[in-house]
C-alpha cells in the first residue's frame, strides 16, 4: 500500500515549486531538499506497482550535430515521431497522460497527430476522449478535464510539463508517456510519484520513457545523454525498467 505521505507529496511539491527562492544558491538548496523528500517518499512504495518501458527511437540520415534547442525543435516537429507517439497513445488501454515540453513546437503537432489517428481508427477509438492542456488552458477548464478523466476508463490527456507540475491532480491515470526529454531529477520523480497515486480503478502504473538517438559521427546527442541521466535515476531508485529500440522509418 502506498503511504499517505506519498499521496500528498506531489501536491506539496506543486506549492513548494511556486515559491522557490530566486537566488540561485538558495534555489539549488531548496531543490535538493525537494529531491530528498521525493526520494524518501518513493522509497516506501511497492515498486511492483511501477513498470518503466524505455523506447529509444533511432533517427536515420542525421546530417549534423544539433544544439540542444535545435534538437527540441527537430523532435517536436518530427512528423514520423509524432505519428509513432500518436499510435502508442491510441494503442494503450486505460487513462493515459502524455507530457510534452514545448507547446507550439511539440504539444500542438502531437495533439493534431493523435486526433488524426483517432479519426482513422475503429469506432471505439473515435469515442475516446482526448484532452489538450497548456499554459493558456483556464483553471475552470483544467478542473473540468480532471473531473471527467477521474470518471473515465480510456481517455488521453496531452499536457505540458509546466501545467502538470502546478495543479493537475488526477489520480485515475494508468499510463504516463514522457514524450519530451528531461534530465531533471525532480521532474522525473514527480511524474512517477503522480502516476503512483492510488485510485479506485487502478493498482499500478506504466511509464513510457521516450528517448531519441540522433548520433552524428559517433557523437551522441544531448537528449540521448539526458536519457542516460534518467536511467541513472531509475538505477539509483531501483525502479523496474526495460529498454527497447525502434527505427523510425
Amino acid at each position: 500500500m502506498i503511504p499517505l505521505i506519498t499521496t500528498l507529496l506531489p501536491s506539496i511539491m506543486d506549492v513548494a515549486g511556486r515559491f522557490l527562492p530566486e537566488d540561485k544558491e538558495k534555489r539549488a538548496a531548496a531543490e535538493r531538499e525537494i529531491e530528498a523528500k521525493l526520494t524518501e517518499s518513493l522509497a516506501n512504495i511497492d515498486l511492483a506497482n511501477l513498470k518503466i518501458k524505455c523506447i529509444i527511437l533511432k533517427h536515420d540520415n542525421i546530417q549534423e550535430r544539433m544544439t540542444y534547442a535545435e534538437e527540441l525543435q527537430f523532435l517536436g516537429e518530427h512528423e514520423r515521431r509524432n505519428k509513432f507517439l500518436a499510435g502508442l497513445l491510441m494503442h494503450l488501454s486505460g487513462n493515459t497522460l502524455c507530457l510534452y515540453q514545448l507547446v507550439e513546437k511539440h504539444g500542438k503537432p502531437l495533439y493534431e497527430a493523435v486526433k488524426e489517428s483517432q479519426s482513422e481508427g475503429f469506432f471505439d477509438d473515435r469515442l475516446r476522449k482526448v484532452f489538450f492542456i497548456y499554459g493558456n488552458t483556464s483553471t475552470t477548464e483544467r478542473e473540468r478535464i480532471r473531473s471527467v478523466v477521474e470518471g473515465e476508463k480510456n481517455s488521453i490527456t496531452i499536457a505540458s510539463y509546466g501545467t502538470f507540475s502546478t495543479g493537475i491532480n488526477i489520480r485515475n491515470i494508468h499510463n504516463i508517456v514522457l514524450a519530451s526529454p528531461s534530465k531533471s531529477r525532480i521532474r522525473v520523480l514527480q511524474s512517477i510519484g503522480r502516476g503512483l497515486r492510488q485510485g479506485e480503478n487502478k493498482d499500478s502504473v506504466l511509464i513510457f520513457d521516450i528517448a531519441d538517438d540522433l548520433t552524428f559521427r559517433h557523437q551522441s546527442n544531448f537528449t540521448l545523454n539526458h536519457f542516460q541521466e534518467r536511467i541513472n535515476i531509475y538505477n539509483a531508485e531501483q525502479f523496474n525498467y526495460e529498454i527497447s529500440k525502434v527505427n523510425l522509418r
